[in-house]
């Protein structure tokens, strides 16, 4: 009998020891399998969101938080639903861009946990029960299997002395010593959630574009994060203007970018949202992920999925009101040829009373034909009507374009640019316009620029080129544009009418001085075409110094006046 039992035991041991050995070979043929599969993906799937936040402030910051949060839900479970494995949402898309004052953000704004501590704030809901932001980011994440890129603020009391021992390298350090008189700082900042809902990356806006109730970090810094598909870095909005962002790309295999933005269109092409996003995109050859809000009236539109080589994987730029929703294939290496996005199995949604709903077919654009509200006027914030800003194209040489083909050569502070053209006819005001000084943007900032440019325009008051229409009617055949450049960071620009980018199909770039555009079917107006180079090392930012550095300078300017009225008086 105990012999018996004896064996009895020895046979369910073994059954069970062979049970186990059989989970483990399938786990580990599992893994093994998996990995192949990895191994040779050669895409990962994105979505962004362009929304159009409740915005209205007479409301409790609390219920616009629920109300814009409610649509990141649709969007997560929709994207998810679709197989993405990462979800980018547009900056300042929980709180409206314009906020009353800091005041009225405090109650509202929250504190982010260091990276260095590990934070899950959707498992961990108790402690972080009054931070509901972060908590329904990382749910998002977590309960949907999907990497969260976000935008919010972070909030940090006022520590002096921890603002101060740091190392002073910043030149913003020698006003570390002032803290607001509220107490605290607010930073514009990026969060990334991890398919579990843990924080993984954290990134402060290091250029304010215009937002007094922000602050800049004394120590700006990078963020990066890993995902099974591929390294990413992540800036927000103003950020992809400055060299800082290309910077970020020169850790190792730092082949995408999470762009959360609320960008603001100004003419002509450059500043318009989709072709700046898909030229940096190109020039810097990374997956770009834009997620842009979405108010028309201060021409704040225009999101997409961008690879370096094909542009463009899928794009929105239309100022029709929607909450917009896209997802795309993106190659995992995006230098490798356009194989890899040649099935995109691309998808635009809009979101509207709860439901996503799938669209098809061709965006049909809603622009009229002007948008500069220095001529039509601005546009009351409640109706919906497109704007855009100008940017001041003074130090612009232009030649007007005359005949259906020619060339012409401008120069402008010793950066030359050429233009070759053949066109169907010339019926419309188009410009050759060559600029190698300083761009002025609002007085406030200065790039360093070298820019070579076609446009659609039409004069105003005696100037060329100071009003840049939206639509043409004029088809070009062919267009060669080569530069003398002095800058690598050179961004290709190919607009057709109505703001659609170019088929990419029908244009050329060689990233050093060349763009080459042929138009074979003949059936695309051409609005802008053009390079536009950044020599960043010309650039000022007087908007973001230190309160002190900007006292100085208006202490400077008094001081001038006042000499200049002393010398006056003195000789009347």
């Amino acid at each position: 009998m105990h012999l018996r039992l004896l064996s009895r035991e020895n046979t369910m041991h073994s059954s069970k020891k062979m049970t186990l050995n059989l989970q483990s070979f399938f786990l580990i043929t599992l893994f093994l399998y998996a990995s192949e599969l990895n191994a040779k993906r050669t895409f990962y799937r994105a979505a962004v969101l362009e929304l159009s936040q409740f915005t209205n402030t007479s409301y409790p910051t609390s219920q616009i938080l629920e109300i814009n949060l409610n649509l990141y839900d649709i969007a997560a479970r929709t994207a998810a639903r679709h197989g993405a494995d990462i979800l980018v949402f547009p900056e300042s898309g929980l709180l409206p861009f314009e906020k009353p004052d800091r005041g009225w953000l405090l109650p509202f704004i929250e504190d982010i946990p260091d990276l260095k501590v590990a934070a899950n704030p959707c498992s961990e809901s108790a402690k972080f029960q009054d931070r509901p932001i972060i908590r329904k980011l990382s749910c998002l994440a977590r309960h949907n299997n999907i990497y969260v890129v976000a935008n919010t603020a972070d909030y940090k009391k006022c520590d002096v002395k921890t603002r101060c021992d740091k190392d002073k390298t910043n030149s913003r350090d020698s006003n570390c010593t002032s803290c607001p008189e509220d107490g605290h700082f607010f930073y514009n900042t990026n969060v990334v959630f991890s398919r579990d809902g843990t924080l993984i990356a954290k990134y402060y806006k290091n250029h304010l574009y215009f937002e007094p109730e922000m602050n800049i970090p004394d120590h700006p810094e990078n963020a990066y994060f890993d995902t099974e598909f591929g390294k990413f870095t992540t800036v927000i909005c103003f950020d992809l203007m400055f060299k800082e962002a290309v910077e970020a790309l020169d850790k190792p295999d730092i082949l995408n970018v999470a762009y959360p933005t609320y960008w603001f269109d100004h003419t002509p092409m450059i500043f318009f949202a989709t072709p700046y996003q898909q030229a940096w995109a190109m020039t810097n050859k990374v997956n770009l992920l834009a997620a842009n809000g979405h108010h028309p009236p201060t021409g704040s539109l225009g999101s997409g999925i961008y690879s370096s080589d094909k542009g463009a994987l899928i794009y929105t730029h239309n100022p029709d009101g929607h909450n917009k929703l896209l997802i795309s294939n993106v190659p995992i290496f995006p230098n490798e040829g356009t194989d890899n996005t040649n099935n995109l199995d691309a998808m635009r949604f809009f979101i509207e009373n709860g439901t996503a709903i799938l669209q098809h077919g061709e965006e049909k654009r809603n622009f009229k034909k002007e948008c500069d509200s220095t001529i039509i006027g601005t546009a009351d914030p409640e109706s919906g009507e497109y704007r855009c800003g100008r940017t001041d194209v003074d130090e612009y040489t232009f030649k007007k374009l005359h005949g259906e083909k020619g060339s012409v050569e401008v120069c402008s502070n010793k950066f030359c640019c050429s233009i070759n053209y053949r066109a169907d006819s010339m019926n419309e005001d188009f410009y050759f316009g060559v600029s190698g000084y300083p761009l002025n943007f609002y007085g406030e900032f200065s790039f360093g620029t070298e820019s070579c440019l076609l446009v659609r325009c039409e004069s105003v008051g005696g100037k060329p080129c100071r009003n840049y229409v939206l639509k043409s009617d004029t088809i070009f055949q062919s267009v060669e544009i080569k530069g003398n450049f002095s800058t690598k960071y050179i961004l290709p620009f190919a607009v057709d009418s109505e703001i659609r980018l170019t088929d990419k199909d029908k244009w050329f770039f060689d990233h050093k001085s060349q763009i080459i555009y042929q138009n074979l079917d003949k059936k695309s107006p051409l609005l802008f075409f053009g390079l536009y180079g950044r020599i960043f090392d010309q650039d000022k930012d007087l908007y973001n110094q230190p309160d002190s550095a900007r006292r100085i300078s208006s202490t400077e300017n008094w001081f001038m006046f006042v000499l200049m009225l002393c010398v006056i008086l003195t000789f009347s």
